[in-house]
């Protein structure tokens, strides 16, 4: 009887400890003044504004999951991925060493270079290139290349998919990626998940990733992909096409209308009659009511015959069509006759107004991504460096020039008409005009005087 009155003490006891320090930690969040840290920013980050962020990691995940199907199954979708690959990162992009000072000659130390940068790419073309980096970035808003040291020259990259790096249990705001206490932008290492159990497989060092963002601020660890403002639209439009699909079909479907003439006794047994009669040729056999193509019909003069199709409207439907492909155009930063792959109703004046922001806009791709080449190619010259192949001073003296594939694409001979004008009048000089073919003044002239003495 002792016992049980005590443990009835020690319970109210609890209970009342235990609302004490609730109202405690409420009366303490309502006189609070200053901002709280946020979980998504861990360290002691300060909150600003209302807290609420574009897009969070299960939103970012599936917008992922469903660029990636867009870009297999949806033709659009491919072809902005396409015009991408090629107009940015296309054939003609390569790397060239320069000497960083003009008057320097580092002729053979930037053969040294080439000599190198070309044994990397061609160790690592199964595992790396410019396309795939750049195809990753696009497609799932970031990409994460994973450089391995080798004890022997080159040394070897693996790209790591996005979805395993990810939370744990121990960090699950972490996002996958562990940074400093008080700077959100430092990283400091990776957690590489198991796909098969999701437990964490590996903590790798932020030194042995390259990790490429878009669509985000500097402050947010992961990117988002650029179909995601696209996918709700092309998908629409996928819906539109599939109804108006359907609906040439219920066109096609000729429904045909007998009137008899009569009471209504005389025409229902006349239906009657047609639907339960039916007639056997060589090709079998076929109910009346049915008729196949080439069926000959004879009537009497107290039944006539009409043909009925549904209206589909579809030169109202059209535009609607044209309206979700723009909006999708409009997500890409691409003009319609870009998205579509389909010029024919516009003029080749209109057509050139319009590419004007796409070209801006692959300019600005093109700057972006030749910033990201240049962290590999600082890294793959370190490890030459630290391999003694290179010297230790190499990067300042040897600097790095990037050629990009050409965006605009002019009516050159035209052109070339009016700078021979320009020449004539002595506004333009002949190596100007030589370096607007992309041609050297120098070697030029050399070529040509060697030709006339020879």
């Amino acid at each position: 009887m002792f016992n049980f009155i005590r443990d009835k003490i020690r319970t109210v006891h609890l209970k009342a400890r235990y609302q004490r320090l609730v109202q405690e930690r409420v009366l303490n969040l309502i006189e609070v003044t200053g901002p709280q840290p946020v979980s998504e920013d861990p360290g002691q980050w300060q909150l600003m504004g209302d807290g609420k962020s574009a897009i969070g990691e299960a939103e970012r995940t599936d917008a992922r999951s469903q660029a990636r199907r867009l870009v297999v199954e949806n033709p659009h979708a491919r072809n902005v991925l396409r015009l991408l690959e090629i107009y940015i990162v296309g054939p003609d992009l390569h790397l060239n060493h320069v000497a960083a000072e003009k008057d320097n000659d580092e002729s053979e130390t930037i053969q040294a270079a080439n000599r190198l940068w070309r044994s990397f790419l061609e160790n690592n073309s199964r595992h790396f290139s410019y396309r795939e980096f750049a195809r990753r970035t696009w497609r799932d808003g970031e990409c994460l290349l994973r450089l391995f040291s080798q004890p022997d020259w080159p040394p070897t990259v693996r790209f790591i998919d996005p979805e395993t790096v990810g939370p744990t249990t121990d960090q699950p705001d972490s996002q996958g990626v562990l940074t400093a206490p008080d700077d959100v932008e430092t990283p400091l290492a990776y957690l590489r998940l198991d796909p098969a159990s999701g437990q964490l497989a590996e903590q790798i060092p932020a030194s042995e990733i390259l990790h490429t963002r878009i669509g985000v601020d500097s402050n947010q660890k992961r990117g988002v992909t650029i179909f995601a403002p696209l996918s709700a639209s092309l998908d629409r439009f996928d819906g539109w096409l599939e109804t108006e699909l359907m609906a040439r079909k219920l066109q096609a479907s000729i429904v045909l209308w007998r009137k008899v003439q009569g009471s209504p006794a005389q025409a229902g047994s006349f239906a009657d009659a047609a639907q339960t009669g039916s007639f056997t040729d060589t090709t079998g056999t076929t109910r009346r009511e049915r008729f196949r193509p080439g069926t000959i019909l004879t009537t009497s003069q107290g039944t006539e015959l009409e043909y009925l199709q549904p209206n589909t409207n579809f030169d109202d439907a059209a535009p609607l069509g044209r309206m979700l492909l723009l909006c999708a155009a409009a997500g890409a930063g691409l003009p319609e006759f870009m998205l579509t792959s389909d010029a024919s109703n516009a003029n080749f004046a209109s057509t050139m107004v319009a590419e004007g922001p796409a070209v801006k806009l692959f300019q600005s791709e093109q700057r972006f991504f030749a910033a990201e080449f240049t962290r590999v190619w600082r890294w793959v010259m370190s490890e030459a460096i630290r391999f003694r192949l290179l010297p230790d001073d190499f990067f300042d003296h040897v600097a790095v020039d990037w050629t990009f594939p050409k965006l605009a694409t002019r009516d050159r001979p035209r052109e070339r008409l009016a700078d021979v004008r320009l020449v004539e009048s002595k506004i333009l000089s002949r190596a100007e005009v030589a370096r607007r073919d992309e041609a050297d003044p120098g070697v030029m002239q050399s070529e040509i005087t060697e030709e006339i003495s020879t």
